[in-house]
């Protein structure tokens, strides 16, 4: 899930640089009891200035190499805008949970990453692995090799009523630490398809770059992590969704214990009971699990579950809520058998089900650098030519395609490179031979010119990808006007 926008009134589930869709509707849990018996507030108008200022430090930026490697992009010919830097590379956000090194993130803006980079408050960067990651819930947990560092105010996001205040923090479109606040629109929110995973939806202006990052509170405690928007066209539309914190921990904590989230499943796909539809099924209310398809060959299939059964309870005669249900099948154990009640034309039935466990997720872990990937810092270049093909005395040399190093360092196609360090390159030959001059310890400064602007780049390091070590972000990594 990655928060990007829900095409065609189908869910972006997904606020990084990459999405897929879901096309339909959500459906609200009730309305909490305890926010009936919640006074009004003292406070008349919202201020995140002190609730900011104690999150941004364990708010970091992520950056995400794609396996494909660079894409040309269209308008070349132009100057390079601020926004430019977010699709040369895939942006998203996070936050530091714990001080050696554990960073809470979407699971879907790490996915088919070649290699990830994160950039911290204070702008140290450091390569990241992936501890694990759970592509229901849309968590996955990043680690760094640090010590020391400074952590969220974790609260609850479960408690949150409509109406409340909240705020993200993120980096949409590569802008780090950039603030937008809202309120609470609904809490919890269902997505149909069987998840049953819990979502607060708010009005929170999300965009590509925001997933993975926090939601807080007025007190300034991450309340969620944000994953995705409601847009008909993939910009922010006044409709967002973030995990809440209760749940996106439970599945850090198991990520971090064994690196994968067990859950038990029989084989069914199911969407909560609505006010609007329970009629249409002889129900007096909305309650229970609707059943919109089930899995051949599942122990639901050969249990006999068909679309429209509504289950009303697991291992329980009274009706239960459906995140109670979804909860109750994903906690039973691999190998054991539940109870499901089950309303089926319009009388009760009570249906015993196997239970199997879901497979592990395959962790998106960043594919080791080979030398053939770092040859040039991943960059493929051709030879200026003039007419007949002859070569220009002139400098520079155009880029064709980028990987590697100098992909995170934000090269990208159309660039053209007129120096390395202080020497000017007019051929392959030339660029060769100055980075053969450079130690594999030392940082490596490029020329760049795009479109009308030129700026040197700095490669960091070659050796730094063998040693996970600690190292300062640099300036606007492309040129700038």
């Amino acid at each position: 899930m990655k928060a990007g926008a829900l095409a065609r009134g189908s869910f972006a589930l997904a606020v990084g640089a990459f999405a897929f869709t879901l096309a339909f509707a959500v459906e609200a849990g009730a309305q909490s009891p305890s926010c009936l018996e919640r006074g009004p507030s003292v406070s008349q108008a919202a201020d995140f200035a002190v609730a900011a200022a104690r999150q941004s430090p364990a708010v970091v930026s992520i950056l995400v190499t794609e396996a494909g490697g660079e894409r040309p992009v269209a308008g070349e010919g132009r100057s390079p805008m601020p926004w430019d830097r977010g699709w040369s590379r895939g942006f998203a956000s996070g936050f530091i949970i714990g001080s050696d090194g554990y960073i809470l993130t979407s699971a879907h803006a790490v996915a088919g990453a070649r290699s990830i980079s994160v950039v911290t408050a204070d702008q140290r960067r450091f390569d990241a692995e992936v501890a694990g990651a759970d592509r229901l819930s849309d968590v996955a947990l990043l680690k760094v090799s640090a010590r020391g560092l400074p952590v969220v105010a974790l609260g609850r996001g479960s408690v949150l009523c409509p109406g409340e205040w909240v705020a993200a923090m993120g980096a949409p479109f590569g802008f780090e630490r950039s603030v937008t606040a809202g309120v609470v629109s609904a809490n919890p929110r269902y997505m149909p398809g069987g998840s049953g995973v819990p979502l607060i939806q708010t009005d929170v202006a999300l965009n590509p770059g925001n997933s993975g990052g926090p939601l807080f509170d007025e007190r300034g405690e991450v309340v969620g992590m944000n994953s995705m928007i409601y847009s008909p066209g993939g910009g922010y539309f006044g409709v967002s969704f973030s995990l809440p914190i209760d749940t996106a921990m439970r599945v850090a904590d198991e990520l971090r214990a064994t690196g994968h989230v067990r859950r038990g499943h029989i084989g069914v796909r199911t969407q909560p009971l609505t006010a609007d539809l329970a009629p249409a099924f002889g129900l007096a209310g909305a309650q229970g699990a609707l059943v919109v398809r089930v899995d051949a060959d599942s122990p639901a299939a050969e249990a006999g579950l068909r679309s429209g059964d509504v289950v009303l309870a697991v291992d329980a005669d009274a009706p239960m809520g459906y995140a109670d249900i979804q909860n109750r099948v994903a906690a039973a154990r691999k190998g054991s058998r539940v109870a499901l009640k089950i309303w089926r034309h319009r009388a009760p039935l009570t249906v015993q089900v196997g239970v199997l466990e879901n497979p592990p997720d395959d962790p998106p872990r960043p594919a080791g650098r080979t030398l053939a990937q770092e040859t040039r810092f991943g960059l493929e270049l051709a030879e200026r030519k003039g007419v007949l093909g002859i070569s220009l005395p002139s400098p520079g040399l155009y880029v064709q395609s980028v990987s590697g190093s100098a992909q995170l360092a934000g090269l990208r196609y159309g660039d053209m490179l007129i120096a390395v360090n202080d020497v000017e390159v007019a051929s392959l030959a030339d660029f060769d031979a100055a980075i053969r001059s450079v130690a594999e310890s030392d940082t490596v400064a490029l020329l760049v010119v795009r479109g009308s602007a030129r700026s040197y780049v700095a490669i960091l390091p070659r050796s730094a990808a063998r040693a996970p070590v600690a190292r300062r972000a640099g300036e606007a990594a492309v040129p700038t006007p």
